[in-house]
C-alpha cells in the first residue's frame, strides 16, 4: 500500500499536521470573538467553558485547559482570554489564507455563541475581512460582511440585524450555542434542506454525493440502500449533481471546521443554479424506515 493511499502513515501526517493548524487557528479565532466586546459577558462563559472543554478532550489544547483552571479557581478574566490570542497569534501563518479562513470562522463563533451581537463585534467581523478581502471571495463570507456593515452604520444593533448576522453566520458555521445549548466544534453548517413528497420516487435516477461522518457506518451501507432504490452515488459533486447527503457531524479532514470542499461547492452551484438540494442524514433515515 502507497502511503499516500489512504491509512497511509504520510497521508496520516499530512491530515494530522493540517488538523493541527485548523484546530489552533479556530480555536484562536473563538477566542478573539469571546474577548471582542470588550469583556467577558455572562452569556458566553457556559459556551467558553463547553468549547474548552472540547477542545481539550480532542485536541488537547493547552490554552483550553488553562481558561478551565482558571474559571475553577474564580481568576478567568478577559485580560487572559486577550493574552492567550495574541501568542497565539504569533504561531498562525499569515500568509495560509486557509488558516485566516479557520481562524475568522472560530471568531465568528465565539462572537455570536451567547445569540447577542454588540456593535464593537460587529466592527470587528468589519474590520478582520476588511483586512484580509481575498476571504470575501468565499461563499458565504460576503453575507456576513454585509450584514455588519449594515448593522453598524447607525452605531445601534436592532435585535432583527442581530438575527441577520447570527443567521449569515449560522450558513457557515452552524447555530450558535444560544440556539442549541451544544458545542459546534465538530458541527456542521446551516443548510436549507430538501423535503421530499414522494420518497423513493424523487431520488430514482439522480445523483447523490455524500459528505460528513455519519451515524451509520461504515457509509457504503447507506450507500448501498440509496442505490438500491435506482440513484447513483457519486464521489464529488458537480453541476449535474441533484442531491447532497450532508452527515451529521463534520469531518476532522476538512478543509474548514464547520464544511468541506464538498459543501462549500454545492453552496457554490447552488448559487448559479437551482441544485444540488441539500438533505439531512436524519431526513434519509427516516425515509428509508418509513
Amino acid at each position: 500500500m502507497s502511503e499516500l493511499e489512504i491509512g497511509g502513515r504520510t497521508l496520516g501526517k499530512i491530515h494530522a499536521d493540517a488538523n493541527k493548524r485548523k484546530f489552533f487557528s479556530h480555536f484562536t479565532g473563538f477566542l478573539d470573538g469571546i474577548a471582542a466586546s470588550g469583556a467577558i459577558e455572562t452569556g458566553e462563559v457556559e459556551p467558553l467553558l463547553i468549547e474548552c472543554r472540547e477542545f481539550v478532550r480532542r485536541i488537547a489544547d493547552e490554552d483550553a485547559f488553562e481558561i478551565l483552571e482558571d474559571f475553577e479557581v474564580q481568576l478567568l478574566e478577559h485580560e487572559t482570554i486577550e493574552m492567550m490570542v495574541s501568542m497565539r497569534e504569533t504561531e498562525i501563518d499569515q500568509a495560509c489564507n486557509k488558516s485566516k479562513l479557520n481562524r475568522f470562522l472560530g471568531f465568528c463563533r465565539g462572537l455570536v455563541c451567547d445569540g447577542i451581537v454588540t456593535v464593537d463585534e460587529a466592527h470587528g467581523v468589519v474590520s478582520f475581512l476588511e483586512s484580509n478581502p481575498e476571504l470575501l471571495e468565499i461563499v458565504g463570507v460576503r453575507q456576513i460582511y454585509v450584514c455588519c456593515i449594515d448593522a453598524v452604520e447607525d452605531g445601534f444593533i436592532s435585535p432583527d440585524e442581530t438575527r441577520d448576522i447570527c443567521d449569515a453566520i449560522g450558513y457557515i458555521v452552524g447555530d450558535s450555542y444560544a440556539d442549541t445549548g451544544l458545542s459546534h466544534v465538530f458541527g456542521v453548517g446551516n443548510f436549507d434542506e430538501y423535503r421530499f413528497n414522494d420518497f423513493p420516487t424523487e431520488i430514482e435516477g439522480t445523483l447523490i454525493c455524500l459528505t460528513g461522518t455519519f451515524r451509520v457506518s461504515p457509509r457504503r451501507i447507506l450507500e448501498d440502500e440509496i442505490a438500491a432504490l435506482g440513484a447513483t452515488i457519486v464521489k464529488t459533486v458537480t453541476r449535474k449533481t441533484d442531491f447532497i447527503i450532508v452527515g451529521g457531524e463534520a469531518s476532522r479532514d476538512w478543509l474548514e471546521m464547520n464544511r468541506g470542499t464538498k459543501i462549500r461547492k454545492a453552496q457554490e452551484l447552488r448559487m448559479k443554479q437551482k441544485l444540488p438540494n441539500f438533505i439531512s442524514e436524519g431526513q434519509v433515515l427516516r425515509c428509508l424506515k418509513a
